[in-house]
């Protein structure tokens, strides 16, 4: 996973019509590309998903799409970590329950996921 990390876009941002994952902190990590559009609303420079469009002001991080390495990336470096102890109330959980904590070192951080494609390639 050395070869995987992620590029802030404040340092390099991705060539025009690269295929790439990017994150944005408070929507996730989405796979689309980047496109330079000169007379758009808002900042020229956007990332493009089948979910959307965001202006690089929503996004931190970039990383080349890679096909051969599809199903494990690593987490980006401000990826918010989930406080166990807060109570969402959106979720049902006694009020008994507990949890233990583990420390996952930084070098084994990833994430891991799966899709399937629908429809032709």
């Amino acid at each position: 996973m050395e070869n995987r990390k992620w590029i802030s876009i404040n340092n390099i941002l991705p060539k025009e019509g690269q295929e790439i994952y990017y994150f944005c902190n408070f929507l996730g990590i989405f796979k689309g590309e980047y496109q330079y559009i000169e007379r758009s609303y808002g900042n020229s420079y956007k990332f493009i998903s089948k979910h959307g469009i965001l202006d690089a002001d929503d996004v931190s991080h970039w990383m080349p799409y890679d096909d051969s390495l599809k199903d494990a990336i690593p987490l980006p470096p401000n990826y918010k970590k989930v406080d166990i102890n807060r109570r969402d109330p959106n979720i049902n959980i006694d009020t008994g329950s507990t949890y233990d904590e583990v420390d996952i070192p930084e070098e084994s951080r990833q994430l891991k996921f799966s899709y399937e494609i629908i429809g032709e390639i």
